[in-house]
């Protein structure tokens, strides 16, 4: 399917414009006009986010299913880079929180095992890692509901009615913005398998016309006259599970229409290969930001540009660190 090989090829690319969505969304910069309704909408980026991820467990899975593997495959590419900056973070910001024995041992546990997010734990360092983590321990599941059934469109309904129950049990808690992603999860799951239907290019268009503008104008309707559902209904993130494929489709395609202008994206897709690494350093770095109380466009500027720098660098030495335990390990 070609929409899927323009994805693929360029999932670092889409990362990369992911991350600085994100990072763009998280700071105070106000851009003018409607460009900063685009910019709050930047936590979308994490949709993005999960959507490749989806599509590419699928595609990991396809190749090899064998859990140990699997498991490996992932811990080494999670556990390096997350670690280190939790604990970092845990040893510098748990002593300012004032919390009792208990809670400081129940929100240590709930970040070191990223269920913390899902059990409530105290000081949770972000929801993001802890839903990752589930995601990645459903994918197995969701890999064998989808690929080993007869019928892989009724599975994937039924997938999906499973997740939105999960969501609706989650109404007026906090968990509601991780359980809201599942759907594009799975989307992205699906989006790695082979579809007959995909052939039909022209009834692929549409359905993804409908979709994003569904998806669209349910977002802006909410924002605009039903606030009230955005957060504790989850209507501030659901929407983007129809958007999320179109806009990852549409990008690819942008990239695949100007490959040969291909060196001048270097940039975006190293920023994108170290989209995890950069999201770690920006969680701290905006709580470290509203702690001293930082202002004025200059300063916002100036630690988005150093976040993006050092994120580049961690991952970086993440990379080579965890090749020499590799390395070392085969040995």
């Amino acid at each position: 399917m070609q929409r899927r090989e323009w994805v693929s090829r360029y999932r670092d690319e889409l990362k990369g414009i992911a991350i600085l969505w994100v990072v763009l969304f998280h700071s105070q910069l106000t851009l003018p006009g409607a460009w900063d309704t685009l910019r709050q909408l930047g936590y979308s980026g994490v949709d993005i986010f999960f959507f490749l991820m989806g599509m590419g467990l699928y595609r990991s899975l396809q190749k090899n299913g064998e859990l140990r593997a699997y498991a490996s495959r992932r811990l080494w590419r999670v556990l390096p880079a997350y670690l280190p900056v939790l604990v970092a973070w845990m040893a510098v910001m748990y002593p300012t929180f004032g919390l009792s024995t208990t809670q400081v041992i129940r929100g240590v546990l709930g970040n070191l095992t990223m269920t913390g997010y899902w059990i409530q734990s105290p000081k949770v360092f972000n929801w993001f890692a802890n839903g990752q983590f589930l995601f990645l321990l459903l994918a197995p599941l969701c890999y064998a509901g989808l690929s080993q059934s007869r019928k892989p469109a009724t599975a994937l309904v039924g997938l999906l009615a499973l997740a939105m129950g999960a969501g609706l049990a989650c109404i007026g808690q906090e968990q509601m913005m991780g359980a809201s992603r599942l759907p594009v999860f799975l989307l992205g799951m699906a989006f790695g398998m082979e579809w007959p239907i995909s052939k039909r290019r022209g009834l692929v268009v549409s359905v993804y016309f409908v979709a994003f503008a569904v998806g669209l104008t349910t977002l802006l309707l909410t924002m605009t006259r039903y606030r009230e559902l955005l957060i504790d209904y989850g209507l501030y993130w659901y929407p983007f599970a129809l958007m999320t494929p179109v806009l990852c489709v549409f990008f690819g395609y942008l990239f695949h229409k100007a490959e040969k202008a291909t060196r001048l994206f270097a940039p975006l897709r190293l920023i994108g290969r170290a989209s995890f690494e950069i999201y770690l350093l920006n969680i701290w770095m905006i709580e470290l930001a509203k702690l001293f109380a930082v202002s004025g466009a200059g300063m916002w500027a100036l630690l988005c540009a150093g976040n993006l720098l050092a994120g580049l660098g961690y991952h970086a030495l993440i990379a080579w660190g965890t090749r020499a335990l590799r390395t070392r390990r085969a040995a």
